[in-house]
């Protein structure tokens, strides 16, 4: 019997599977398509891995060079002991693009993806040719002014996110380690945790259904995965809301055309981000993905090739 935390690839990404070591390392990603074009970077949010994007990787291959990683901490990747923060993926992400000798790429990101691809993109942004953030960004912008009111924009940042309570909870010590161990009680609540980032988890294709059934069981059972899960949790918390403004900032002097793409029934960061984003971020373009959740590229991820097909190559 396969350990309960053995994370497979799926069949149809097995022949593009690799694992290469960079900067102390051993990263997991799959590796497709050619082309002139800078190569599309997929990265995946908290708690997932890189066959969030099963769907729609090789259809985007067919059009240029595709690489989705799994984060160190999660997946098949490296999960050492240490504090996971944004800056530690950004880096291990460039370190292995600058192994595969990219010099300019495009990064999608989902999530804490998004958290990620922005602060590479701070870091070294004549290494961005575009960013491509999938229900997240590092920094709430202010809200849009209500039109036509001739008021100025108010200086508030909009309500928060309304994030499942649970994940509130695991950013206290202890109460996080149990809380994610108590899912190995039952496979039935390990699935369950899954509903709030579907716009409806049942109405998802039945291989669907059973590939995240077995997958979040892996992931529960894995201990090194539930360290990363709860020390990114908690240093994003503190990132975020500590050093909102000075992140704000830097975002705003970037002149990397920026695509925003919003589930519709996203509620996990709702779709009124995406719109505060689109407005104050520059060279910004919001598209709302309709019928899905936080994860388009599971739940509707024909609408998202259609996209993600748009870009330049």
């Amino acid at each position: 019997m396969s350990r309960p935390d053995r994370m497979d690839p799926p069949p149809t990404l097995r022949p593009y599977a690799h694992t290469r070591d960079v900067g102390g390392l051993r990263l997991h990603y799959y590796d497709a398509g050619a082309g002139a074009a800078p190569p599309l970077v997929l990265i995946h949010g908290l708690g997932d891995e890189a066959d969030t994007w099963r769907h729609v990787f090789l259809p985007l291959a067919e059009q240029r060079r595709v690489i989705a990683l799994d984060l160190p901490g999660f997946g098949r990747s490296d999960k050492p002991y240490r504090s996971y923060t944004v800056t530690f993926f950004a880096r291990a992400v460039w370190a292995l693009l600058s192994a595969l000798d990219f010099d300019r790429v495009v990064l999608v990101g989902s999530s804490l993806g998004a958290f990620v691809a922005q602060r590479l993109a701070i870091a070294r942004p004549a290494a961005v040719e575009q960013l491509v953030l999938i229900g997240g960004s590092m920094a709430i912008m202010p809200a849009r002014p209500p039109a036509p009111a001739p008021a100025p924009a108010p200086t508030s940042a909009p309500a928060p996110a309304r994030s499942p309570v649970r994940l509130w909870l695991y950013l206290t010590p202890g109460v996080g380690e149990l809380l994610y161990t108590g899912f190995r009680r039952s496979q039935d609540l390990a699935y369950a945790s899954l509903r709030p980032y579907y716009h409806d988890l049942t109405a998802l294709p039945a291989a669907d259904r059973s590939f995240l059934r077995e997958r979040v069981w892996a992931r529960v059972w894995s201990s090194g995965q539930r360290r990363a899960f709860l020390s990114t949790q908690r240093w994003a918390g503190i990132e975020l809301y500590m050093r909102m403004p000075a992140w704000r900032e830097r975002l705003l002097q970037l002149a990397i055309p920026t695509l925003l793409i919003w589930g519709e029934h996203d509620a996990v960061v709702p779709r009124a981000r995406g719109e505060a984003l689109a407005a104050g971020l520059p060279n910004a373009e919001l598209r709302i993905i309709a019928g899905s959740g936080h994860l388009p590229q599971q739940e509707r991820p024909a609408a998202l090739l259609d996209v993600l097909r748009t870009l330049s190559t």
